[in-house]
């Protein structure tokens, strides 16, 4: 057969291709569908739930959804904690400009912060109950030059008192106690402050004695708090005249004190469960013939005899705390007077004295406060010389002290850390004088209730070794040689007046 190619290679190109088109188009088409029926379909991917990743994507879906319907629908809500923010009308802030005096006050540091002036409160704890004080012209007081004292002493009372909430019972001032020293807002204290300040909360403000418990009151109640070192400094003030300004009896909140210290003592002593305490030792009484006259720092004596002894009344005749002779003396009028023996060994105002001190700062009717390293011999010494009219408080925990506190009823035990005077504030009085043996630097000692020098009473501290914060001048600095282990001792002052 003979087969007619008409156009040579062209048209032998285009048969080859015609060839090549039918059996792309009947034979590979039937090989993949084979194919695609031999394959077995592909499991379907699960999560560690169990569901599958297709059933998951829809969840997720549908909780998207979910939460854009519900922030569409929900109103945006204040800080709980703190409901008073947003809610403050913002001034524009402003550089502090200084007053005509030069003086920089605390409203002059709100308006640079953008905030208005709100009037200040105090509160006052103390072993009676709480007390709530509002400060009339507080926010014009010059910061810098620190005159809080011209502020406390002014001829019209600064402080209103605005409440008065008495306790109970003294189990219920106990109650409160152990939550001021926790830092903690009883639910007697919030109800105290929500009854005496009228809603919004935010346009009062309110100063503690301690700045933590200040920032607790702000989170459960919503008030404003400012403290600084001027606000405590007048917190001081004001706490020196508490019992006159809320009205009570002479005498009625030291009583007070004193039961609620012995009560927090006691609990304290049950959760420390310290060792019994230490007896007192036997004394022998000084054999040779002696004159016992005054020495020119009230409350001590000397006994002139072979040789001259430092000694002081024996608050607790007939018997000794370490061991000391005794010495009995007949007056004219036919009674008869312990003293004690001061061993400048043991005790570190005796050796102080023989060591050239100046003055001591301490006399008959003070209220001391001691604090640091707890020494048997010196609590003992300084109860004989201020007398049953002063009072010694002792911060600390020691067993000999403990027994002594039964036998001197001018000694208050009170134990905590003497580095913490907010825990403890609610016991302690203004004091006179302040005795530590300490050895770290004092820090920020002026949060103690010392009085200061121009509010008619004298307010000293007397330590061993210790940084003096700015608010004190160091008097005086005598060797202790005498007493074991003892380097030095400084004498300063609280706020003296120039010479």
């Amino acid at each position: 057969m003979k087969m007619k190619c008409g156009g040579g290679k062209r048209n032998f190109h285009s048969l080859i291709r015609s060839l090549l088109l039918r059996l792309c188009q009947n034979v590979v088409p039937s090989f993949f569908q084979r194919k695609q029926s031999e394959k077995k379909p592909y499991p379907k991917r699960r999560c560690n739930s169990g569901r599958t990743m297709e059933a998951q994507s829809e969840n997720r879906a549908v909780t998207r959804a979910r939460g854009r319907v519900r922030k569409q629908s929900e109103k945006k809500k204040p800080h709980p904690k703190r409901p008073y923010l947003g809610r403050e009308k913002k001034l524009e802030v402003q550089p502090i400009a200084p007053s005509k005096n030069g003086e920089l006050t605390i409203g002059d540091i709100a308006r640079a912060r953008g905030r208005e002036v709100f009037p200040l409160h105090f509160l006052v704890e103390c072993a009676t109950g709480y007390a709530l004080f509002l400060a009339h012209g507080i926010n014009d007081i010059d910061m810098i030059k620190y005159q809080a004292e011209e502020y406390i002493n002014r001829s019209d009372t600064p402080f209103e008192l605005k409440a008065y909430l008495p306790f109970s019972s003294l189990g219920e001032a106990l109650l409160q106690m152990n939550a001021i020293s926790n830092t903690s807002v009883t639910e007697m204290l919030i109800k105290f402050i929500q009854k005496n300040f009228e809603p919004p909360f935010h346009r009062h403000v309110l100063t503690t004695a301690d700045p933590f418990l200040g920032v607790k009151i702000v989170n459960n109640v919503g008030l404003s708090n400012h403290t600084s070192l001027l606000t405590l400094s007048v917190m001081r003030g004001l706490r020196e005249k508490i019992d006159k300004l809320i009205g009570l009896q002479p005498g009625e909140l030291d009583k007070a004190q004193r039961q609620l210290a012995h009560l927090y003592k006691d609990q304290k002593r049950t959760i420390l469960d310290t060792k019994s305490p230490v007896p007192v030792s036997s004394s022998s009484f000084l054999q040779e013939q002696v004159m016992v006259v005054p020495h020119r720092f009230e409350g001590f004596f000397n006994a002139k005899g072979k040789k001259n002894i430092l000694c002081t009344r024996n608050l607790v005749p007939g018997e000794a705390l370490y061991g000391e002779k005794l010495i009995h003396v007949q007056n004219e009028d036919g009674t008869e007077v312990e003293y004690r023996v001061c061993d400048p060994r043991r005790s570190k105002l005796g050796a102080a004295i023989l060591g050239g001190v100046t003055n001591i700062w301490i006399k008959p009717g003070s209220r001391v406060m001691y604090v640091g390293k707890v020494c048997g011999v010196t609590v003992s010494d300084l109860s004989d010389i201020v007398g049953l009219d002063g009072l010694v408080y002792v911060v600390g925990n020691s067993d000999d002290v403990t027994h002594m506190e039964g036998k001197r009823p001018n000694v208050v035990t009170i134990i905590e850390n003497d580095c913490y005077y907010c825990h403890y504030r609610m016991v302690l009085g203004m004091v006179d004088a302040v005795f530590g043996e300490i050895d770290h630097p004092l820090g920020e000692i002026y949060r103690l209730p010392t009085k200061a020098d121009n509010m008619n009473s004298k307010g000293h501290i007397i330590f061993s070794s210790g940084d003096i914060n700015r608010e004190f001048k160091l008097l005086q600095t005598v060797p202790l040689d005498l007493v074991e282990g003892a380097y030095f001792i400084d004498i300063g002052g609280y706020r003296m007046q120039p010479e």
